[in-house]
């Protein structure tokens, strides 16, 4: 007799089902599951560093508004480096996988800010109180990294997308009269 799955198990395996596989069990794409592997990563990236400047900021005890969004900034800055340049390294159709990557970052963003809002003791009467703990903390420096690797990286894919399309259209040489004898 087969054991009953959870709720929770049923609703992964329908997301994983939807997103990223076909009804035969075999990836849809595997550009976006690349893709989110690569924002689960780049997401680890931008946590660890964050975690890393928080102990360098941390050491005197004052933390000011200027420190927490200089804190914030300089992650999302220097977080951004490794996936800029990974985006430039790449050839052609790979520099969308960075990009697609900032994709499913925006989404896990926007996924955790709703359940952010959730998880707030509104009724309590310190939601207000908790929310803006959770945007200093999580949503500001979230937002700034998304925003410092995620343009950079769109815009060396529409320059790439761009300069395939015209490569693509160009007149292609013909080859002379003699060659076709």
């Amino acid at each position: 007799m087969a054991k009953q799955k959870s709720n929770l198990d049923r609703k992964l395996d329908s997301f994983a089902r939807v997103t990223f596989l076909g009804e035969d069990g075999r990836p849809k794409s595997a550009v976006w599951l690349y893709a989110f592997l690569l924002a689960i990563g780049f997401g680890l990236l931008y946590v660890l560093l964050y975690l890393v400047f928080g102990f360098l900021f941390g050491k005197n005890g004052d933390a000011g508004l200027f420190t927490v969004i200089l804190h914030a900034l300089i992650t999302a800055v220097v977080g951004s480096i490794p996936p800029v340049l990974l985006c430039a390294l790449l050839k052609e159709d790979r520099k969308a996988l960075v990009a697609y990557a900032y994709v499913w970052l925006a989404v896990l963003f926007v996924l955790s800010l709703i359940m952010g809002v959730l998880l707030c003791d509104w009724k309590g009467g310190n939601g207000w109180i908790e929310f803006t703990a959770l945007l200093t903390v999580v949503f500001f420096p979230s937002l700034a990294a998304i925003l410092f690797g995620g343009i950079p990286a769109w815009i060396l894919w529409r320059a790439e997308r761009k300069r395939m399309k015209a490569a693509e259209e160009a007149p292609k040489k013909e080859r002379p009269s003699y060659y076709n004898t």
